[in-house]
């Protein structure tokens, strides 16, 4: 929806859209719902109703002002929903996934406010879950944040012009706390270069004390004291009190006509994890993923997909094969079916017997979860 000018009726308000007719004011979002059918949460299977399956369900407003001389000022609000209950997403907040404003000139893009890390902004596309699968088939908890599930608050971000297909972006994030510039601290880069048949991307980044600056936690994990964790996935909550978050991801993925193969690696530390009475771990925690995917589409309107994806995380290990398809009713609305099953191994970040955890899905009682999802998506 493009809204080119707003008129009340008062000269005051009229001469104002006059003066600014080179700008203009977008209305976005995305609506996803749909039925998910999982044989184990708890120890019993379920069937549930299920915002997302192909992405979060959004609504936004995307701004542009032309300054001239090739420069604009340019604004995102958005922010996530569940069409289930009404409630606000990412923390309850109004714009939790992006809220920013920027400048865009021949030099490239600075933005300003709460915005995507630059891990999730290059890898994301080349993943499983982007193409075909969603939230559902993330990496393992989606501990290294590729799918996005967390933006980062108080950002500062570069974005390069894009040169013969090469682009980067780099980022820094503030914490704020006086006399102490490190605490809430991040900074990452990525770099990308594109043809119309190949993508590759390389990305970096670290942020201090993620549990109250990633995760929103209530308060700084101090060891050896009571901490209430916000994670509830045992793939990684243990692990939510280290000081240092940080991630390491290249991916690549070729096109040829209706054939798109992939493949992902990322490297994922908790560095120097403190024990809490909810933390029982202490040290460094790493985890290596690997997300090799294919999909193909036979038509205009279908497409199908699948993956298999690897983690090898401190102490245990998680396999999951992920497959989904797609029917496209029109360039905005579609349905879609995805399966998942998750085979997991060792001894979880809590200290406990691994359990198949798919995201954002409740952690199954044995070491498999299997999980069907059917859902429509609409953007407008």
């Amino acid at each position: 929806m493009k809204i080119k000018k707003f008129c009340l009726g008062a000269p005051v308000l009229l001469a104002a859209s006059v003066s600014h007719a080179q700008s203009s004011v977008t209305l976005f979002g995305t609506l996803d719902d749909g039925i998910t059918y999982t044989n184990n949460q708890g120890g019993g299977h379920n069937i549930q109703m299920s915002n997302g399956g192909r992405g979060s369900s959004r609504w936004g407003f995307r701004g542009v002002e032309d300054l001239g001389d090739g420069m604009t000022t340019t604004f995102v609000l958005e922010g996530g929903f569940d069409p289930n209950t009404g409630k606000m997403g990412n923390g309850s907040r109004e714009f939790g996934r992006q809220a920013y404003v920027g400048l865009d000139s021949h030099f490239g893009s600075i933005r300003l406010g709460r915005q995507y890390d630059v891990v999730s902004d290059s890898l994301i596309g080349l993943t499983s879950a982007a193409k075909f699968g969603g939230v559902m088939t993330a990496h393992a908890g989606d501990v290294d944040n590729v799918w996005g599930d967390y933006s980062f608050s108080n950002m500062v971000k570069y974005v390069s012009p894009n040169f013969r297909g090469l682009q980067g972006s780099a980022m820094l994030t503030l914490g704020g706390v006086a006399g102490n510039f490190s605490q809430g601290r991040g900074e990452g880069a990525n770099l990308t270069y594109t043809t119309p048949s190949f993508k590759v991307a390389l990305a970096a980044l670290k942020l201090n004390n993620p549990a109250t600056s990633l995760y929103d936690a209530t308060a700084t994990p101090v060891a050896n004291t009571t901490f209430t964790n916000p994670i509830t996935n045992p793939i990684y909550s243990g692990y939510v009190s280290a000081r240092t978050y940080q991630v390491l991801g290249a991916g690549a993925n070729y096109v040829f006509g209706g054939l798109s193969v992939g493949a992902v690696y990322t490297n994922t530390q908790y560095q120097d994890v403190i024990k809490t009475s909810s933390t029982p771990f202490s040290g460094t925690a790493r985890f290596n993923n690997v997300d090799a995917n294919f999909s193909y589409r036979f038509t205009p309107s279908i497409l199908a997909g699948a993956a298999y994806d690897y983690t090898r995380g401190e102490s245990a290990n998680y396999s999951q094969v992920n497959i989904g398809a797609e029917y496209d009713l029109s360039k905005r609305t579609l349905f879609y079916a995805i399966g998942a099953w998750q085979h997991a191994s060792g001894t979880d970040s809590t200290g406990h017997a691994a359990v198949a955890a798919l995201a954002f899905i409740s952690p199954s009682s044995t070491s498999n979860q299997l999980a069907l999802r059917v859902g429509i998506r609409h953007s407008f």
